[in-house]
């Protein structure tokens, strides 16, 4: 993978007289006006050959062209990307060789692609010949992506032997696809007289009928057809060989071709037709000689069906059909020398470290032995996260399951596999088996530890819950490994690091993380290396240190943006964590425009729990914010959905306490809130808080702080603030200072309904201190519910006593005073007097409700009269209470709670009656 082959880049020079195809090249001129055009027939059409006559017909001011030849390998998807890239910023291709080295996923191409392709003036062509070779279900999608998102200037122009799927029908209905097939191909009448005449013997018009008739106008057959007759082939013995089917003809016509050559020549051409591609120093391997570029010159003068694949001659290549005549040829004359040809070409690849060859071939010389040591020498399972799925993926399909088992290094490569593949249970039952048989049998230290390496992977997919002792275990498996051995200390340290912080331990979480990201630099990869300065930023903010949480993020962002694109996986990830503190910020409109394309894309694309739950969640509290509670509903049960298609644990459990939240804020009555909690399990997840190690930390701080809302949600202030000092406490120790905000909040909330004044204002104050300068804001609004009574309070107190302090209450005013209507209908209600109504369930006076929103405290009682008449109700208890029971208040709603009074304060008549 260290090395590209150029010659891909251009089209191929076949050898033989090339009929000029005026008719398809005027047809292929439409390309320029359709998104697809699809050139596809069986082999020998010439597909190759028309594409690269219009490939050279276009003026270069016309457009601009990117070539590119597949093989079976560009089945492997991270080998076509990487391939894709160079080809199109042919440009500059050296340097995007260096960069296709680095550890450039596929989607993350997809975007680079996209983006590279953004800028350019004049219309862009794509050609992809033989794209029947790269058939695989990774690169179809990737090539329906590329198709759908491409700029609109792109034109993509693909040759196939098979009708290739590629979700190409929305297109074709848009009269967005040109096809050519085999009838069009086919040669004419006009055109096989043209290629026919051009022989020694003249042929009669009838025997030129007669040829295009029994090939059905086969541009190969005709073409054979020719050069045996300038061989001196008899006319009439060549005209009858027609009869058969057309694998027949290849066969005869290959035989003519082969049986002219001398004895010597034929045996060389047998022997190097193993092989796609041809240098001397292959002819020397395989034929036991010294002068092997000679013999390419010789046989490319003979017009064997080897062709330069480059002007420049350093490669050739047989016509593949005629390739695959002489390899079905050679392996059946003679198995044994077949497989000893086939055994040294896989061993000189191994040599050289092209493991993808290597394997091929060992495959094609039925050597299980071989093969399997092949996988083992080049890592084994080490090839997978360096890109060689594929290769691992077809090498160990073809060895015995016996085989397999009985080599740790391939048994470790097969979990490795099913891992990446999706097959967990697979993968668990395969480790455990090696496992149980390496505790009896005599392993290297080496095996040893990679068996733990590969085991910790696994138990990280299976999403399975780690203590505090099993990350000790992991940090002491990390001095066991070789200090060079990067790959691997990078992925423990990250996944260490990932583990300490979904625990809790913030302080501990940072030192695994930033020695993932010198390993990561140490190996010269920058994506991987990224996901570390995510994981560090999630640190910082879980730490309360936002302002350094966003640093973070925006230096991530202009590094993904320069190397991967500003659509990329990597700037959808990122696009995620800073929505959610871009919306911490109340900056929400901002928030929701980087989540309307990046949470669709994390949709199409692998994540991990942590973002998907910052990016469903981020959207559907700016929703709720919204009043829009349908539809952020809707987002937890898309987040429900992928939870259940990845199997995601944790991310279901958390949508389970969205739910209850969402059913909190959108003001359903205190018994239907109960009901859910209690069928999503809510105490039982909030009771693991109090254990040292439960299955997902972050899953029972949610629950905890649900259960807290709901308390208070329903009259229950002292149990819920009982729950908030266990909160407190934990926070206190982890160092959790953004968990402290909602904490501070909460329990002011709690001690003011106890009526504890000065202990509520205490806890608004320390939640303040912590948010202030930090640009915190968006905890206070979510919370309005319980918090406007104590930012009251709060704004009564001394403002020029601080005046930052000041200024953030101020803002924080204004921002709740935009808050302040009832969301999403008012039912029988005013505006008016649903504004009225929202202040009466937060427990204000009617003087206060009168300074809130601006009326006078007569036209506040006329207006609960009002509202007091249409629910049929006598007190203002009870006019919350059955507001809320019908839906008729939004999720500020909640029970009432008396305002403390002074002594001197008379109460509202309102308190009693009307």
């Amino acid at each position: 993978m260290l090395d590209v082959i150029a010659a891909k880049f251009d089209p191929p020079i076949w050898m033989g007289e090339q009929l000029h195809r005026g008719l398809l090249l005027r047809q292929l001129d439409c390309a320029l006006s359709h998104r697809l055009t699809l050139v596809h027939a069986p082999a020998g059409y010439g597909k190759t050959s028309l594409l690269a006559q219009w490939r050279g017909s276009l003026a270069p001011a016309a457009a601009q062209v990117a070539w590119l030849t597949l093989e079976r390998d560009d089945r492997d998807l991270k080998r076509l990307v990487r391939y894709l890239l160079i080809a199109i910023h042919s440009d500059a291709r050296e340097g995007s060789r260096k960069t296709s080295s680095s550890d450039l996923p596929p989607r993350a191409a997809l975007s680079a692609i996209i983006n590279g392709l953004a800028g350019r003036s004049k219309p862009f062509v794509l050609i992809l010949d033989d794209l029947h070779h790269a058939d695989s279900e990774p690169v179809v999608t990737f090539l329906q992506w590329l198709i759908r998102l491409a700029p609109a200037n792109c034109h993509f122009v693909f040759a196939s032997r098979d009708y290739p799927r590629l979700g190409q029908s929305v297109l074709a209905a848009e009269g967005q696809v040109l096809e050519i097939t085999a009838h069009q191909l086919k040669f004419s009448l006009e055109e096989a007289e043209s290629l026919l005449a051009r022989t020694d013997e003249r042929l009669a018009a009838s025997d030129i009928e007669t040829i295009l008739d029994r090939t059905e106008g086969w541009p190969i057959a005709v073409q054979l057809a020719s050069l045996s007759l300038k061989r001196g082939g008899d006319a009439g013995r060549a005209i009858d060989a027609y009869c058969g089917s057309s694998t027949d003809l290849a066969r005869y016509l290959s035989e003519q071709v082969l049986m002219t050559l001398p004895q010597e020549t034929r045996e060389i051409v047998i022997r190097t037709a193993l092989l796609d591609r041809l240098t001397g120093g292959m002819v020397d391997l395989l034929c036991d000689r010294q002068d092997g570029w000679l013999v390419l010159e010789r046989l490319e003068q003979q017009g064997v069906f080897l062709a330069p694949v480059t002007w420049e001659r350093r490669e050739y290549r047989y016509h593949q059909l005629f390739a695959e005549y002489l390899r079905d040829r050679f392996e059946r004359s003679d198995r044994a020398g077949y497989s000893a040809l086939q055994r040294r070409i896989a061993q000189w690849f191994a040599e050289r470290g092209m493991v993808a060859d290597a394997v091929n071939h060992a495959m094609l010389a039925s050597d299980d032995a071989l093969l399997a040591g092949i996988i083992e020498d080049a890592g084994g399972w080490r090839l997978i996260p360096q890109g060689l799925q594929g290769v691992v993926e077809r090498g160990l399909s073809k060895l015995p399951r016996t085989l397999i088992r009985s080599r740790p290094g391939l048994a470790l490569a097969q979990v490795y596999l099913q891992i990446k593949l999706g097959e967990l249970g697979a993968a668990r039952a395969e480790y455990d088996r090696l496992a149980a048989e390496a505790e009896r049998a005599e392993l290297s230290a080496g095996i040893r530890i990679e068996m733990q390496v590969v085991g910790e992977t696994l138990a990280d997919y299976e999403n399975q819950p780690m203590t505090f002792e099993d990350l000790l275990a992991r940090e002491a498996l990390l001095r066991k490994l070789p200090a060079n051995d990067h790959l691997v200390l990078a992925n423990i340290s990250e996944t260490l690091g990932a583990k300490y912080f979904e625990g809790g331990w913030l302080e501990r979480a940072l030192q695994p993380t930033l020695a993932a990201r010198e390993h990561y630099q140490a190996c010269g990869s920058l994506y991987s290396d990224l996901f570390t300065r995510f994981l560090e930023a999630r640190i910082k903010r879980a730490q309360g240190r936002s302002k350094e949480a966003a640093a973070i993020l925006e230096a991530a962002w202009q590094a993904i943006v320069e190397n991967f694109g500003a659509r990329s996986d990597l700037a959808a990830n990122c696009a995620a964590f800073q929505a959610e503190l871009l919306y911490e910020q109340d900056r929400v409109a901002e928030a929701r425009e980087l989540l309307s394309w990046a949470l669709p894309h994390m949709e199409q694309s692998d994540g991990w729990v942590d973002v998907y739950a910052v990016a469903y969640f981020t959207e559907a509290g700016a929703l709720a914010g919204e009043g829009a509670f349908g539809e952020a509903c809707d987002v937890v049960a898309r987040a429900r959905r992928v939870a259940g298609r990845r199997r995601l644990v944790q991310l279901e459990q958390l949508a389970d306490i969205g739910e209850v939240d969402l059913r909190m804020t959108e003001g359903v009555s205190p018994a239907v809130v109960r009901a859910a909690a209690d069928a999503t399990g809510l105490d039982r997840y909030a009771d693991m808080m109090a254990e040292e190690s439960p299955q997902y930390r972050p899953v029972a701080v949610a629950a905890s702080l649900c259960r807290v809302r709901l308390g208070l949600f329903t009259g229950a202030y002292e149990a819920a603030l009982e729950e908030l000092a266990r909160l407190r406490a934990w926070a206190d120790q982890r160092g959790a200072g953004r968990l402290l905000v909602d904490v501070n909040i909460l329990a002011a909330a709690g001690m003011r309904g106890l009526g504890a004044i000065e202990d509520a204002r205490h806890c608004f104050d320390e939640a303040v201190s912590i948010a202030m300068f930090q640009d915190i804001v968006r905890p206070f609004v979510d919370a309005r519910l319980f918090v406007q009574p104590c930012l009251d309070d709060a704004m009564r107190a001394d403002p020029q006593v601080d005046r930052f302090r000041a200024q953030f209450l101020k803002s924080l005013a204004r921002t709740l005073a935009t808050c302040r209507s009832v969301a999403t209908g008012q039912g029988p209600f005013t505006e008016a007097e649903a504004e009225v109504l929202l202040y009466l369930s937060q427990g204000h006076s009617n003087k206060e409700i009168a300074r809130l929103i601006g009326m006078s405290p007569d036209t506040v009682k006329y207006r609960l009269k009002s509202v007091f008449r249409k629910i049929g109700a006598s007190r203002r208890r009870d006019a919350v209470r059955i507001a809320a029971e019908r839906g008729l208040v939004s999720g500020q709603a909640a029970p009432y709670v008396s305002p403390p009074r002074r002594s001197s304060e008379a109460p509202d008549a309102a308190d009693f009656h009307l």
